[in-house]
């Protein structure tokens, strides 16, 4: 069936050796009518299927799969929200990305309590830490070779890339994780504030750049800060094409971003 050499097609794609192959089974299942039989490939494959998913789960490469669980994850969630009424199967594969999760990761507690049961959005979670530098290539060997952290595919991040007018940003960056957080580390780029009309540049001055956090509704979130009187740059779209960015200052001037995926 139709159904069945989609699964098939996705199998041999995962247990193939280059990223972009990946990338095109991720964009895949986004088109198709009926993900459900392509996301439990992946996640089987991504486990067991082959070599490569057993080593992913073994190895240091586990790092990575968690990591990329968690994005399509966060993306399965907000489709959800959205197309939950129309295609009802896509709570099953966000209940087999979960259960995968929680097989990948020994502890995963929830971070929700009774006192933010009435929050409209998720407790922001820490999602990564942004480091800039004039040139990257020495931040993510150091990452990379001395931490032990795993170097993740540019492809799992989709960058918007500078506008016509000059917004956002098309500057190197290079992404580590260690299965539960992740390292973004940037070229500097001292215009971004200017170009853009805000009044924060999260990728400007160093070595920290910002710490991110992963909400579930930034709309929610973003009445919470008015609610508080925290002022926000509103990025949007301007850095990453499926997340929507905002960022803001803590008491002592750290620059700390919260975004939601969109897709």
């Amino acid at each position: 069936s139709g159904s069945a050499a989609g699964e098939r097609q996705a199998v041999e794609r995962w247990s193939g050796t280059t990223w972009r192959e990946e990338e095109a089974v991720q964009v895949g299942y986004r088109q198709r009518a009926t993900p459900t039989t392509t996301m439990r490939a992946l996640l089987r494959v991504g486990c067991g299927g082959s070599a490569r998913g057993r080593h992913l789960c073994t190895s240091s490469g586990a790092a990575l799969a968690h990591a990329r669980l968690r994005e399509q994850l966060a993306s399965v969630k907000q489709q959800l929200r959205s197309l939950e009424t129309a295609h009802p199967e896509l709570r099953e594969s966000r209940d087999g990305l979960e259960d995968e999760l929680k097989t990948l990761v020994a502890a995963n507690p929830d971070l929700r309590s009774e006192r933010h049961a009435s929050d409209a959005f998720a407790p922001p979670k820490l999602h990564h830490i942004n480091v800039v530098s004039r040139e990257v290539t020495g931040l993510l060997e150091f990452y990379r070779d001395v931490l032990r952290m795993d170097e993740m595919p540019i492809e799992m991040f989709p960058r918007t890339g500078m506008t016509a007018a000059g917004a956002g940003s098309d500057v190197p960056i290079s992404f580590t994780t260690d299965g539960h957080m992740q390292m973004h580390l940037a070229t500097r780029d001292l215009g971004v504030a200017f170009r853009s009309g805000e009044a924060i540049n999260p990728i400007g001055v160093g070595p920290i750049g910002h710490i991110a956090f992963r909400t579930d509704d930034i709309d929610a979130f973003k009445r919470h800060l008015d609610a508080h009187g925290v002022q926000y740059a509103d990025y949007g779209t301007r850095f990453a094409r499926d997340w929507h960015q905002i960022f803001f200052l803590d008491p002592e001037g750290v620059i700390i971003e919260v975004h939601a995926v969109l897709r």
